[in-house]
């Protein structure tokens, strides 16, 4: 009798280390996956400096007014003049028409002369223009 439960905690025992060492095991792996990350980040952290860095260097005043100056016959800038400012909205001018405003504002033309014939599916909550029932109307 004695025997036995001196066996059944021996082997006890030896599943207890065998967890006991999984377990160190895998928290050490992620102690080391930890660290890593920790590695990563600091190395974003200093690129960031650098780049933020870079970035003071790049948009120094007197850097950019001598690339300016040296480039002046390509891009012809001049200083902002008062009178450019716009003071109110009647000052923008009018957008040019493009290829689409056309064809919108022809297709307005092609319904309106008979042309095209106008949808008969409901979509969304609009309900037909005929009078057509509701059921295929949206509801939120």
């Amino acid at each position: 009798m004695l025997r036995t439960f001196e066996l059944i905690m021996l082997a006890a025992m030896l599943v207890a280390a065998a967890v006991t060492y999984t377990i160190k095991y895998d928290a050490e792996k992620q102690i080391a996956v930890i660290a890593k990350l920790k590695r990563q980040i600091d190395s974003e952290r200093d690129t960031i400096n650098l780049l933020r860095a870079d970035w003071a260097l790049m948009t120094q005043p007197s850097r950019l007014q001598d690339l300016v100056a040296i480039y002046d016959s390509e891009v012809q800038l001049e200083p902002i003049k008062a009178e450019q400012l716009i003071t109110s909205v009647d000052d923008i001018p009018e957008r040019p028409v493009d290829d689409i405003q056309k064809i919108i504002s022809g297709s307005d033309e092609l319904l309106a002369s008979g042309v095209l014939e106008q949808d008969a599916m409901t979509t969304g909550s609009i309900a037909n223009k005929t009078g057509g029932n509701k059921k295929n109307v949206a509801r939120h």
